[in-house]
């Protein structure tokens, strides 16, 4: 009898001990924050590097409004707790393609979640929290406020074109505003989750429909899929509609009226409530994608000029200098001009400017660093001389052409400077126009100078080719058409043949 009250006293100290343990371990979450818009005012010693990036972007955007959230979390803390989980469910994973860098030295190349996701390094973990690595007019939307219910049909039917949503926006649109959501975010949300086409989740095979991915965990795919659908089948999600109506008010309730009303905040709990544990998502770099097909939709409707408001996270003990990317950190790439490539997919390293000469492809997001930069235009560009991490220099375009409809800068500083968008433009719009009647190509082409698709005649498909060869997003390997591209006869293919063509084509030049 003694022994067992022994063993009820043990277990009793046990659930109390467990119980204190866990009182105090919530207890230091439950921090003191607040929300500024006296960006002036801020101490740039105690925060540095923030404010004159703020005012960089103000002074070119007037329209956007800035907010600093004081979350007085300490900044080594906040990373140490990120960095947890080890060989079990880690905070943060990044993508397998990622560059070994990216990865967790602890968990190495063990695989998680679907077996395409790898542990994040902390190193990766500080880059991508760092907020003065994503104060540019790129990265910015991660940080965007995410009340709001003014959005456009218009624009989410732009969004959603091609998708899964196609069909669903004013039902997006209605739940969105009912629950005072941006609904421009909701769909970049779903785009993120599911994929334009949309994943076996919202297929509808199974009767049900979890287009959100609430409660969609564990070590295997056929796991993910099975917890998913449960949960959708708990809710009574038996249409996609329900899925994202139930999805919609999931997460204002859960995330954006707990504070965590940025797609920073819902993917790293750094607020008051549920500090740490209470993220939307694993994916290191969610927020950023997400905040980037915020962005891509502004600029496609010409909204980016118009009024959003940003909400700035800042941290005790910030380091002095801001987080470099993992793969830079042993390198000897110099730190003094660092930019961010910002395409969709790649852009080519030339040999020199203009020069169709490939050195190497510069890919999505990758981090180069600036040795010359262009102060002339030629035929229509800035060309800036860059250094990939793996010693390899060449040429790039800042921006896209003058030609080109649609403004989009290439190079992004990571130290907070602006791009002043050119002001000139061609004196005469060139009209995309086909033939009303257009040949036949022949069953082997014959490539005729400013002929570049061998269809026997020049049109604007020929100046689509140019254009995509010289952005690096051609397919054409064919020698003569290559050689076709080359109008002006002068060994190379540059905005020189574009332009030439595009005079060709409103009857100001005649191609021989």
């Amino acid at each position: 009898m003694k022994k067992l009250r022994a063993m009820a006293v043990v277990l009793l100290f046990t659930i109390i001990s467990y119980i204190v343990l866990q009182f105090f371990s919530n207890s230091v979450y439950a921090i003191s924050q607040s929300v500024d818009a006296n960006i002036a005012g801020m101490n740039t010693s105690k925060y540095p590097g923030i404010k004159e990036r703020i005012e960089s972007l103000k002074s070119k955007y007037p329209n956007w409004n800035f907010k600093l959230l004081y979350t007085n979390l300490d900044w080594n803390t906040v990373i140490a707790n990120e960095y947890q989980g080890h060989n079990s469910s880690p905070r943060n994973l990044v993508s397998s393609n990622r560059d070994s860098s990216w990865r967790c030295s602890i968990c190495g190349n063990r695989a998680y979640d679907n077996g395409s996701w790898r542990c994040a390094s902390e190193s990766a973990i500080k880059y991508m929290m760092d907020p003065r690595n994503f104060l540019n007019e790129t990265d910015i939307f991660q940080f965007e406020e995410l009340t709001g219910t003014n959005a456009q049909i218009s624009i989410v039917q732009s969004m959603t074109k091609g998708t899964f949503l196609q069909g669903h926006e004013q039902g997006i649109v209605n739940t969105a505003n009912n629950h005072q959501i941006n609904a421009y975010y909701i769909v970049a949300r779903l785009l993120q989750e599911q994929g334009k086409s949309g994943s076996v989740l919202v297929s509808g095979n199974s009767g049900y429909y979890n287009a959100f991915n609430i409660g969609a965990s564990g070590a295997t795919s056929s796991q993910i899929i099975q917890n998913g659908l449960a949960y959708a089948e708990r809710q009574g999600w038996n249409t996609l509609e329900k899925s994202i109506d139930g999805g919609i008010k999931f997460v204002a309730n859960e995330y954006i009226k707990q504070g965590q009303n940025t797609l920073y905040l819902q993917k790293f709990a750094v607020t008051s409530n549920g500090t740490y544990w209470h993220q939307y998502q694993q994916n290191l770099t969610a927020a950023q994608t997400e905040g980037s097909t915020l962005r891509d939709t502004y600029q496609s409707v010409g909204a980016i000029n118009s009024s959003h408001t940003f909400i700035i996270p800042l941290y005790l003990n910030m380091p002095t200098t801001v987080s470099l990317p993992p793969e830079l950190l042993n390198s000897n790439l110099p730190t003094s001009d660092l930019v961010k490539i910002n395409v969709t997919s790649s852009l080519k390293l030339r040999k020199s400017p203009e020069d169709a000469t490939l050195v190497a492809w510069l890919w999505k997001d990758e981090v180069v660093a600036r040795l010359e930069k262009g102060t002339t235009k030629i035929n229509g560009t800035y060309w800036d001389k860059v250094q990939k991490s793996n010693g390899q220099v060449g040429w790039t375009a800042r921006e896209t052409f003058d030609y080109e409809s649609s403004y989009k800068l290439y190079l992004i500083p990571l130290n907070g400077e602006t791009e002043n968008k050119p002001t000139e433009k061609p004196s005469t719009p060139v009209q995309e126009t086909q033939p009303t009647q257009p040949e036949q190509p022949s069953a082997t082409p014959e490539y005729k100078l400013g002929d570049c698709n061998g269809d026997n005649i020049i049109n604007s498909g020929d100046l689509l080719a140019v254009k995509k060869y010289l952005i690096g997003k051609s397919d054409i390997t064919e020698p003569k058409a290559i050689t076709a591209m080359d109008v002006n006869k002068d060994n190379k293919v540059n905005s020189g043949d574009l332009f030439l063509i595009q005079k060709h084509l409103i009857g100001k030049y005649v191609i021989q």
